[in-house]
């Protein structure tokens, strides 16, 4: 195989990495996680917020802590690779839980992610992000289903005893 379609290949599961680290950073608030996914000086657009990395850190702090459950899930992203440069385009549902008022809440968001990326020294990270809202529902919980015989997400955290470190 040729030296340049395998380092596309290998960018191109680089770059499916990257979307599922987001991900898995925001589901379990995994801050130190993030910081692998995006360079320092990335810069952020998220409509009610815009700023670079360091600000989008504690803006999604503030945004994700507080609930009780986070789910994040994409599409198969679009990527295109020119060079050392990137633009991967993913599809994604989330939906996350407040505890408060009890029963809860459930807010859920159907949207798309563009990521810009960049290679630099061979390793691959997220540089811009925008995000681009389709709907957004809230519903209020009117039984709390805690009770239930379900696993469920309550509580992630790095230090979760299902967290994939």
């Amino acid at each position: 195989m040729a030296d340049a379609v395998l380092d596309q290949m290998v960018a191109r599961a680089r770059l499916q990495d990257l979307v599922a680290d987001y991900a898995g950073s925001m589901d379990w608030i995994d801050w130190d996680l993030l910081d692998r996914v995006f360079w320092p000086e990335a810069q952020f657009d998220f409509g009610m917020f815009k700023g670079d990395y360091a600000a989008y850190r504690n803006f999604a702090r503030m945004l994700e802590e507080p609930y009780s459950r986070r789910l994040h899930m994409f599409g198969i992203p679009m990527i295109r690779i020119e060079g050392d440069r990137a633009r991967v385009d993913a599809g994604s549902l989330i939906t996350c839980r407040t505890d408060d008022p009890a029963p809860g809440i459930d807010d859920t968001f159907w949207g798309r992610y563009v990521f810009e990326a960049e290679q630099r020294g061979g390793e691959w990270r997220f540089s811009r992000l925008t995000y681009l809202l389709n709907l957004a529902e809230r519903v209020e919980r009117k039984v709390d289903d805690r009770a239930g015989p379900m696993n469920f997400s309550e509580g992630l955290s790095p230090r979760h005893p299902f967290a994939g470190r």
